[in-house]
Parts: structure tokens; C-alpha cells; sequence
């Protein structure tokens, strides 16, 4: 099963992955052109490539998703692999919208359960200060969310309110919830 978890900025997506991984599943490692962060390790945290091999990868049909995104410092790409999603089970994956929309495509449906993870403006807007971002691209990753994840409640198999009054365990324990009830029906 292909687990994939999608969340505007500061949802707790990352938490969450980071949360499901310590029970057990295993993150599929996406590629991506922009610049490494500090304490990010290379082929742990991306697969970190230059933008000129990310489009030759393009070419030779590697991706099963990719995307790109506006930075201050130019367009970053961001993809993963067709192969990595083979004979993998429990595999988890955040992917933004459009990804989402190119996997249901481009792999089988009946492998893949989706997780939006989802945080009202009032959250992000807090965690988003907290975390110390600059207002300005706070506000530049709102509205582009506001753009990109308008109508995903339809698209998604499951919606988990990670609000302020929400903790990370709880929202894990409601997605091991949902996945042990799909691997009932399935088994």
C-alpha cells in the first residue's frame, strides 16, 4: 500500500511521515533540485540533483510525479520515481495536489491511500511565527496553498484535522486506524 499524506505548509505533514516512520513505514525519498538545508542528509532527505539532470530524468520518463515551485532563488523541481513505488509495501509519500492527481493516474488507485492533512489559516498562521518565517513568505505560501489544495477534500480518501487543539500522536493514531482497516479488507 502507498500511503500518500498532503498538507499545506506547517500542517504537521512532516511530523506525521517522520511519526509513521518510527512505526514502522518506510518513506519513499522524492527528488528535488533545490539547495540542501542544514541538517538535511542527501539520499535520506531528497534525493538532491541539479536541474539539468532532474530534466533529463523528465525526458526518459523516470518520474511518476514531479512538480515544480517558485522560489525567491529560482524554480525548484520536485519528483519521484516510478521505480521507487515498485514492490514496496507500506511506503509513505507527501505529495502536493498536483502530484497527487499525476500518481492516481500513472499507478494503480487500489494501491494508494491518501491523508490530507489538513490545518485551518488560524494554525498555520501560528505555527508559521513560531517557526520564525518571514511574514512576507508566510503569506506567499498561504495564498499559493489556497490555490493549489482548493477542492482536495473531494480528491482524498481521508481528511485528519490537525488544528492547535490536535496532537501529532493523536492524528497518527486516527492514519494507523484508517490503514489497519484497509489491510483488514484487503487480507
Amino acid at each position: 500500500m502507498i500511503v500518500v499524506l498532503l498538507g499545506k505548509t506547517s500542517s504537521g505533514k512532516d511530523t506525521v511521515c517522520n511519526q509513521l516512520i518510527q512505526k514502522g513505514y518506510k518513506k519513499l525519498v522524492t527528488y528535488t533540485t533545490r539547495p540542501m538545508r542544514p541538517g538535511e542528509v542527501q539520499d535520506e532527505t531528497y534525493h538532491f540533483i541539479s536541474k539539468e539532470e532532474f530534466e533529463t530524468l523528465i525526458s526518459k520518463d523516470f518520474f511518476a510525479e514531479y512538480t515544480s515551485y517558485d522560489a525567491k532563488k529560482g524554480t525548484w523541481l520536485y519528483g519521484s520515481a516510478y521505480d521507487d513505488y515498485e514492490n514496496e509495501s507500506d511506503l509513505i509519500v507527501i505529495l502536493n495536489p498536483s502530484g497527487y492527481e499525476q500518481i492516481l493516474k500513472n499507478l494503480n488507485k487500489e494501491d494508494i491511500t491518501s491523508f490530507y492533512i489538513y490545518s485551518n489559516i488560524k494554525t498555520i498562521k501560528n505555527r508559521l511565527k513560531k517557526r520564525g518565517d518571514k511574514k512576507e513568505e508566510a503569506e506567499r505560501r498561504i495564498e499559493a496553498d489556497l490555490a493549489d489544495f482548493k477542492g482536495l477534500e473531494d480528491k482524498v480518501d481521508h481528511i485528519i484535522y490537525n488544528n492547535d487543539r490536535n496532537t501529532i500522536p493523536e492524528v497518527v493514531d486516527k492514519i494507523i486506524s484508517y490503514l489497519e482497516e484497509a489491510h483488514k479488507t484487503e487480507g
